[in-house]
């Protein structure tokens, strides 16, 4: 009716977690009736939606959008550990808060008018080393751990939910200082072939740019060279390998794109400290 007011509402987070894959580890869900935000802690694998397919690392920020589908593929060898936001990016003052995660077909809240968000948006890779990409995940993290201490208030919830959409809304828009595509593909591309002896021209074509081109982007947000970012890429993940597997010195220089055992050793060496078959020896595992 006329001078009638439009319902009162704002964002609010309303399911927050950590999960740990086991190796080749897939879960699906059809729908999911939040914007979600998901960060690997550890591990790596490959996440789904809206027909684009994402590789995630512990560098690595995925957001999903509104009514967003998702698939989980672990990693076979080294699964992901994620933490996981889901926010109602509007949500009905004079609703009470659920803490639920509506996802499963025929359930009232997938489809609750009290609750809405964008129409049409599409799965955004970012990264976690600029600033509003920590931001999230330090405030994810911090939800999640007041979620699993038990259930939160409506203000607690709402207030949680304006701090993780202000700074997705930064991390999204042209003013952010944030990793540009183009480098995000390259990077993408370097993660999904760590077992491969890489070039600067086949990361600078897989981003469709020039050598040069690819250089500068690399040195301007890494501080690094294409291959000194790829090769340190190389080591953490053989790095993780160590730690998380059985895996021989030589079966992990090898998975991650080494041709000699003792070259191998001497870069691991000069990231670590010590050479991978001490550092190996020093974890404890499981």
């Amino acid at each position: 009716m006329p001078g009638e007011s439009a319902p009162s509402g704002g964002p609010a987070i309303v399911g927050a977690n950590w999960y740990r894959f086991v190796a080749g580890e897939q879960i699906r869900h059809a729908e999911v009736a939040s914007v979600a935000f998901i960060w690997p802690l550890t591990g790596s694998g490959q996440i789904t939606s809206r027909g684009q397919r994402f590789h995630l690392d512990s560098t690595c920020l995925l957001r999903l959008p509104w009514r967003h589908d998702v698939e989980y593929v672990a990693d076979e060898r080294s699964p992901f550990k994620v933490g996981t936001v889901h926010l109602v990016p509007w949500h009905h003052d004079e609703v009470p808060v659920s803490q639920q995660v509506a996802h499963r077909p025929g359930e009232p809240l997938l489809y609750a008018d009290w609750r809405r968000g964008e129409q049409g948006e599409y799965p955004q890779l970012l990264s976690r080393l600029d600033g509003s990409g920590r931001h999230i995940v330090t405030m994810g993290s911090y939800a999640i751990e007041r979620f699993l201490e038990g259930p939160l208030d409506d203000d607690a919830l709402r207030a949680l939910g304006v701090l993780v959409a202000e700074a997705s809304v930064y991390a999204s828009s042209p003013k952010d200082t944030g990793v540009p595509a183009v480098l995000e593909v390259m990077m993408e591309h370097v993660r999904a072939h760590l077992d491969r002896a890489l070039t600067v021209d086949d990361i600078a074509r897989a981003g469709g740019c020039s050598t040069t081109t690819a250089q500068r982007l690399f040195a301007r947000y890494t501080g690094q060279s294409v291959l000194a970012w790829t090769r340190r890429r190389q080591i953490d993940e053989a790095a993780l390998l160590l730690r998380t597997t059985g895996m021989r010195v030589n079966e992990v220089a090898k998975r991650v794109g080494f041709a000699d055992p003792l070259y191998f050793s001497r870069a691991f060496r000069a990231v670590f400290g010590v050479p991978p078959s001490r550092y190996a020896a020093a974890q404890l595992r499981p």
